[in-house]
């Protein structure tokens, strides 16, 4: 039921023999897409998830449903040896408009077709590897807390289970995000959604500069005081600060991407509100390039900020890292990132995702291409150690960490373009990808442990 007739019922419908309707999952289909990010917002005025065709098939006895939903990503697999009453048993993820399914129960498979495709064949036994990140769908009418473009990734210094994201410019009111992290084959849980919100106007209140004007500002802040940022890092302090690097917006001089909004630092409590607002010194506002702040580390030890740029400015060979100081509040200078040359046959270009701290003055960073499936070539974290920073304009040096472009070999995807999280706790090595809110994306996330 995909919609075509006023709106549809984005579920599927099961009948017996006499015709007679004997199952329909209700809202099930939205909610939990909406549960592991797959949610497609952009289709929510139109039929949703849009469940689009079925596949049935009997594995080793067992009647299994497969309903693929084309909007969504995913295919929802259902036990159905009581036609009466399904039982769902896990999601697979696709790619791009699953259009067709078809089982091979002799070689234990169901095979999918895409519009676009980025997958294997899927394997219908086993133990289930997805989800790795879900909110939890309540009981009753309640939805569950809806996720998808997530960006920046940070540990809290205070909790090894616990990470915080944040997401990206694709909606209209930022949000961060708590994660509970998962046992070893067990998906993390999604706990907590909290507004950025401007409820003491300290954002309101911020000066104006350069072609950033008070109409952008405005246009930056909501009539209820949440706030459209695009947000890319997040560094938590461990004692409910919580630092956002979001990204500006244009590039000085181009009339074609107008300044709209300069790269951001926001201070906020533990209730999203905002407390203070840093900015670039003004040298670099002056030469805003759109590929702007992408990652932010805390060094608790320090009392320090490191900020990474996406990629490198005006006449710079190389993308900037700056670093901040909260003692003192200010910016106390800045040194360079040596990227890696273009790889991938399709051009693009390389540059940073997101830093995280180690200890010792020592952090990692993620460096990629903008390239996904066979086209990517780059995808790697690599060690800096800002304490070895002198004098502004250094170059840092760089050593090979993980590379880490097949890390999905294991679960049957191509690489990711956006590995936009990274996050060392003691627990392990963190890596989360951006699915773009499931506009012209499978919606698939992983949330990876990867060391």
């Amino acid at each position: 039921d995909e919609g075509d007739m006023d709106g549809g019922s984005r579920g599927f419908t099961v009948w017996n023999v006499c015709g007679e309707a004997v199952y329909g999952p209700g809202a099930f289909l939205d909610q939990y897409s909406a549960s592991v990010g797959h949610y497609p917002e952009e289709r929510s005025g139109n039929k949703g998830v849009e469940p689009e065709n079925v596949a049935f098939g009997s594995f080793e006895g067992t009647s299994f449903l497969f309903v693929n939903l084309e909007r969504a990503g995913l295919i929802m697999v259902y036990d159905i040896s009581n036609v009466a009453k399904p039982e769902f048993m896990q999601a697979l993820p696709t790619n791009v408009g699953p259009e067709g399914g078809l089982t091979i129960p002799d070689r234990n498979l169901l095979v999918v077709a895409n519009e676009k495709d980025g997958r294997g064949d899927i394997m219908v036994k086993g133990k289930a590897q997805y989800p790795t990140l879900q909110s939890i769908i309540p009981e009753g009418d309640v939805a569950p807390i809806p996720f998808a473009a997530l960006s920046g990734l940070s540990p809290d210094p205070s909790d090894k289970k616990v990470l915080y994201s944040i997401e990206d410019s694709f909606y209209a009111k930022t949000r961060m995000f708590k994660i509970l992290v998962g046992k070893k084959g067990k998906p993390s849980s999604l706990v907590a959604a909290i507004n950025i919100v401007d409820t003491n106007d300290v954002f309101s209140n911020f000066a104006p500069y350069g072609e950033f004007s008070s109409d952008d500002l405005a246009s930056l802040i909501n009539e209820d005081k949440t706030v459209n940022i695009d947000g890319e890092g997040i560094a938590a302090d461990g004692e409910g600060i919580f630092y956002i690097a979001s990204e500006g917006r244009g590039t000085i001089g181009d009339e074609n991407r107008p300044i709209e909004s300069l790269n951001f630092i926001f201070k906020v409590d533990s209730m999203g509100t905002i407390l203070d607002v840093i900015t670039l010194p003004d040298e670099w506002n002056d030469k805003q390039l759109r590929f702007g702040m992408e990652g932010i580390a805390y060094a608790p030890d320090a009392d320090l900020l490191v900020v990474v740029l996406q990629r490198a400015w005006g006449d710079d060979e190389y993308p900037a890292v700056f670093v901040y100081d909260l003692a003192g509040g200010d910016w106390v200078g800045y040194g360079f990132y040596p990227l890696d040359d273009r790889e991938s046959p399709n051009g693009g270009w390389v540059g940073l995702s997101d830093i995280t701290y180690i200890g010792d003055g020592k952090f990692y960073v993620l460096e990629r291409d903008n390239q996904g499936y066979t086209d990517a070539r780059v995808k790697k974290i690599y060690e800096i150690n800002v304490s070895e920073w002198s004098e502004d304009g250094d170059l840092f040096s760089k050593t090979l960490v993980k590379d880490i472009l097949h890390i999905t070999d294991d679960i049957g995807a191509l690489p990711f373009e956006k590995y936009e999280g990274l996050a060392k706790t003691e627990s392990g090595l963190w890596i989360v990808n951006d699915n773009d809110g499931v506009d012209d994306n499978s919606g698939e996330i992983q949330l990876l442990n990867i060391m």
